[in-house]
Formats: structure tokens, sequence, C-alpha cells
């Protein structure tokens, strides 16, 4: 059974993170180092509008806020990190935002070598309906 979740794992998590991406999934436009003016207005716009959409939905406000709490919870040990976000995985009542928890324990737990908890969470994530 372990065997047949090494390759669904990766496979739920590329659908689960296509999931995520809205229709305006484009890169911000790219700054040429020149000073122009008018590039860094396209930046500040697409910074904006990108901001304001993340900021409308109560789903992308939710995931991004456990995505940034995974980057500020990198500079301490993995193992606060296991106990915040498992505390907050029953506490959310979002499931979007339930998931991407869940996501983030797998990786927690991936990189420490606890498999087994690891495939907990991929499992829990598929078993969601």
């Amino acid at each position: 059974m372990i065997k047949t979740f090494r390759w669904i794992a990766p496979v739920a998590m590329g659908i689960a993170f296509c999931a995520m991406l809205r229709a305006d999934d484009s890169t911000p436009p790219s700054s040429s180092g020149t000073g122009d003016t008018w590039q860094s207005r396209d930046e500040s716009v697409w910074w904006m509008e990108h901001t304001a959409a993340i900021a409308t939905s109560a789903d992308a406000s939710g995931v991004q806020a456990v995505v940034l709490a995974r980057d500020l919870m990198k500079q301490q040990s993995p193992q606060v990190a296991l106990d915040y976000f498992n505390k907050a995985v029953y506490e959310v009542k979002n499931r979007a935002v339930q998931r991407q928890i869940r996501f983030t324990l797998f990786e927690i737990y991936r990189d420490q070598g606890q498999t087994d908890k690891a495939m907990d969470q991929l499992q829990q994530v598929m078993m969601d309906q």
C-alpha cells in the first residue's frame, strides 16, 4: 500500500496546487533594471491586482496565510512548526485552508523522514470531500 502512495502523493500534490491557481496566473512583469518608470508602474499594478484578488477570497487569503506562516516557521525548529500546524488544522473551519495545512504538514514530516505521518496527511487530503 505504501508503494501505491509513493506515486499518488506527488500526483495529489500537483492536482491540489493546480486547483489553487486562479484564472490569472500570470507572472509579474520582469524588471529590466533600466529604471523605466512605465515598467515600474506595470509591476505595481500587477501586484495590486493580485493582492486585491487574494484579499477578496477567503480561501486564497487563508491559503496565503498558511504559506507565510510556514516561511516564518522555517527559522524555528521543525517541532515548533509541527505543533503549530497540528493544532491549527483542527481549529480552522475553511476546507481549502485545512488542505493547505495538511500539505504543509506533509512537507515537514517528509523533510524529517517521518514518512508514515507524511502519508497520513496525504491520505486525509485524499479522503476530504
